[in-house]
């Protein structure tokens, strides 16, 4: 699983890419792209509609470098561009068919797991991995992208607001709700639920 990226190299490459390195332009594509493959697949997005909105994503920040000012978190404004990009690709998609709210599916497992679920499934017992994973389908699909941001890509609750488009107050209490149901579901395996978040954190 990817540590997250440098905040400070963030920055760093942030500004020189505005200034039309290439080279920093790709640090940021490399430090960035598993991150964003891994929450497309939160969302049940396929490869091809991730890299379309990854790809879709890049263009745009090249194409507007100049006009681009300095986040506060470099990190946030990403995620947040790509989650917007996904989820109006997703929507355009699936209008089609039927009327889907895209923001509602967070958390739908992808036919194939992503990365940090493989890493919990090598850490854990099949059946505590079961154990887990049944507690979590039982969260709402906000409660799970929060902890999905907040234990997997380690952003702030500030960051986490920015990115989902929530207040502070809905953050925490999100968590804290998904967190109590957790411990309350997974009694009296709850070290099972403290194993995984140390997985998330590395």
């Amino acid at each position: 699983m990817n540590a997250r990226p440098d905040s400070t190299h963030d920055l760093t490459n942030w500004n020189a890419f505005r200034e039309g390195s290439e080279l920093a332009f790709s640090a940021l594509y490399s430090a960035y792209y598993r991150y964003f493959v891994n929450y497309g697949r939160r969302f049940g997005a396929d490869d091809a509609t991730t890299e379309d909105a990854i790809h879709d994503l890049f263009i745009e920040l090249w194409n507007h470098r100049q006009t681009l000012s300095q986040p506060q978190s470099v990190q946030a404004y990403l995620l947040k561009s790509f989650r917007n990009r996904l989820v109006t690709q997703l929507a355009e998609r699936q209008r089609r068919f039927a009327d889907v709210d895209v923001e509602e599916q967070f958390g739908l497992l992808s036919p194939e797991p992503s990365a940090e679920e493989r890493l919990v499934t090598d850490g854990l017992h099949q059946e505590q991995y079961e154990q887990v994973r049944g507690a979590f389908t039982t969260l709402s699909p906000r409660q799970r992208e929060v902890l999905y941001l907040r234990y997997f890509t380690d952003l702030s609750y500030e960051e986490i607001c920015a990115v989902m488009g929530i207040t502070y107050h809905t953050a925490r209490t999100q968590l804290y709700q998904a967190l109590t149901a957790l411990r309350k579901r997974l009694q009296p395996n709850w070290p099972v639920l403290i194993l995984l978040f140390s997985l998330f954190d590395h």
